[in-house]
């Protein structure tokens, strides 16, 4: 079927900006050859979900991640948004701490993989806006996406943000 019309008609410009997110090279080409925004999950799923390949959750991976995305956009990688799926935020005056509890549930990472990992936010507000403003100095992420569970823990980080 072809000529549907929708209404409200999106208020964007030509259309609503595409994201397309995933850990896996044939996606990330696909959104950096298509999408607007490509985001970045960090984590691989095979096996129907049961097997999880967590390297592109560590820093060295989103680096060969980012050349990927930056190689296959070629020119239009100046125009394309890098985003982050975080797994998890925690709001701590001990961030060490809270990293060797998650890598005593996600055996596969050690604590410094977690501490640089964009995937996870742990500290104070302070320092999870510094981990913010330096892992987009380092790969160019400037949106992020939060689980529900996590928005409280997340939403003083969003007002220190805003100046709010």
């Amino acid at each position: 079927m072809t000529a549907h019309k929708i209404y409200p008609l999106p208020a964007q410009r030509p259309r609503p900006p595409i994201l397309i997110g995933g850990n896996g090279p044939r996606l990330l080409t696909l959104a950096a050859t298509e999408a607007d925004i490509v985001g970045l999950s960090g984590i691989t799923f095979a096996g129907g979900g049961l097997q999880r390949d967590f390297s592109g959750f560590r820093a060295a991976g989103v680096d060969e991640r980012v050349a990927l995305v930056r190689a296959a956009a070629g020119a239009r990688f100046d125009q394309l948004e890098l985003n982050a799926l975080v797994q998890q935020v925690i709001v701590t005056e001990n961030h060490r701490s809270a990293a060797e509890e998650l890598a005593q549930r996600w055996k596969m990472l050690s604590v410094a993989d977690i501490l640089e990992s964009p995937f996870v936010l742990l500290g104070t507000v302070d320092e999870i806006v510094a981990q913010l403003v330096a892992r987009r100095a380092r790969w160019g992420i400037s949106y992020y996406v939060v689980f529900e569970p996590v928005i409280d823990a997340f939403a003083p980080v969003v007002a220190r943000l805003t100046g709010t």
